[in-house]
């Protein structure tokens, strides 16, 4: 008599083909999640940090060009302390970039400008 094939996340037994390791979709993705490791989970966190900011960036943003106050971001759960790149300017403004969108901070207006590379910033640099 063949021993019952169990699912390898739950230990539920499983009907179906042969070979078969896992219940369901929801089992498959728990099990592959915790053989992940530590460093691999924090890229995928920072990564997705990244992208939020990104997506808040260009949800505010339609235009390519804007100027807003600091709290707004904050409060749709920007945070100013990740960026994947920087841009220096000849005169010495610092943009900061989640991807393609990015912002600089205007300290005496206290607000921030958010622009889009490829529209206002892709003649200064090489980078995209």
């Amino acid at each position: 008599m063949e021993k019952p094939v169990v699912c390898q996340e739950c230990g539920q037994a499983m009907k179906g083909r042969r070979g078969k390791k896992f219940c369901s979709d929801q089992c498959r993705a728990a099990y592959h999640n915790t053989q992940k490791s530590e460093e691999e989970k924090k890229v995928l966190q920072l990564n997705s940090i990244l992208r939020k900011n990104r997506s808040i960036l260009k949800k505010l943003n339609p235009e390519g060009y804007t100027n807003l106050r600091p709290e707004v971001l904050k409060q749709m759960g920007f945070d100013f302390r990740f960026y994947t790149h920087q841009f220096k300017t000849d005169k010495g403004e610092v943009y900061y970039f989640c991807y393609e969108w990015g912002y600089q901070v205007l300290q005496q207006q206290g607000k921030v400008l958010i622009i889009n590379w490829q529209k206002y910033m892709k003649p200064f640099s090489p980078l995209l």
